[in-house]
């Protein structure tokens, strides 16, 4: 199926297809930050902005529980009408199609179907339904192929790593636009974390799609790079951000003359904002926005 080179779905929002096949030329990736309200959206986009950096705002169904679907759309929406950069609005880890609908409904530009905890044939039975419906409304669709265990609640275990053996079967047969694989990172951010490079390296051999590295908040900087370099395209980060948005909160909470709930959010914007531009600048994306 063909895309435009960004597919305009209201105002600036974007498809994100064709940025993240111009980081895979490029050799950096793109940075897909997690948002949950106002202050954290406008933080990305301001930090994005700033450097010129095509950049993803993507959601999970948490934060959809938590503040609302069409809250969150209007939001990340209304922020992008502000920018003269490369915007995404994407899904992250949509476990049911139902979820995958919804947002596309809201004018989603790309969604992932996370099916890591269904069975290798049923993984790919639904991604695909989920690659059509995307593909329907000019969308992306990611899947992920292995499981990524969340921080301090589980054992590092290599079985749940991606196979490479198994990836170009998984492509073929779901038309994914992106593949989020597992090679060590966690969600959270877990104790030594290290990526398997060797592993990636032979998953990369295995398809010509962009790859996704999910759980980067805790990887060290020397493994990002070095992933970026053999095929991660596209970097989610979530935990970094709610963690500085909570420790700006708990600095800051006995200041005097700080009781403005204004004052401080505008703190909490700040300190995000400075977390996403260093990752964009360590993704590589900086000055990207035009290409």
């Amino acid at each position: 199926m063909s895309f435009d080179i960004y597919v305009l779905t209201f105002i600036m929002l974007v498809n994100p297809k064709q940025m993240i096949i111009n980081a895979q030329a490029g050799g950096y990736a793109i940075g897909s930050f997690n948002t949950s309200d106002l202050e954290i959206t406008k933080a990305i986009i301001k930090a994005a902005q700033k450097l010129k950096a095509p950049v993803i705002v993507e959601t999970s169904e948490k934060a959809i529980s938590y503040a609302g679907l069409e809250e969150l759309a209007s939001i990340i929406r209304e922020q992008a009408k502000k920018v003269k950069i490369p915007l995404a609005m994407h899904l992250d880890h949509g476990k049911s199609l139902e979820v995958v609908g919804k947002c596309l409904g809201a004018g989603y530009t790309s969604v992932m179907f996370d099916g890591s905890h269904l069975s290798f044939e049923e993984n790919q039975i639904f991604t695909r339904q989920a690659v059509e419906m995307a593909h329907q409304k000019k969308a992306t669709c990611e899947g992920e192929l292995g499981s990524i265990i969340k921080a301090g609640t589980d054992l590092v275990n290599p079985k749940s790593f991606t196979d490479p053996a198994t990836v170009s079967e998984f492509v073929r047969n779901t038309g994914v636009d992106f593949l989020a694989v597992s090679i060590g990172s966690q969600h959270g951010i877990g104790e030594n974390e290290e990526l398997d490079i060797d592993l990636l390296k032979k998953i990369n051999s295995k398809t010509k799609i962009p790859l996704v590295l999910h759980g980067a908040s805790g990887v060290p900087d020397g493994d990002i790079k070095k992933a970026i370099e053999n095929g991660i395209c596209k970097i989610n980060i979530d935990t970094d951000i709610r963690h500085t948005f909570s420790n700006t909160i708990r600095r800051i909470s006995n200041t005097k003359n700080l009781d403005d709930p204004r004052d401080i959010m505008v703190k909490v914007m700040a300190e995000i904002q400075k977390v996403v531009e260093e990752k964009i600048k360590l993704f590589g994306s900086e000055g990207k926005a035009n290409v």
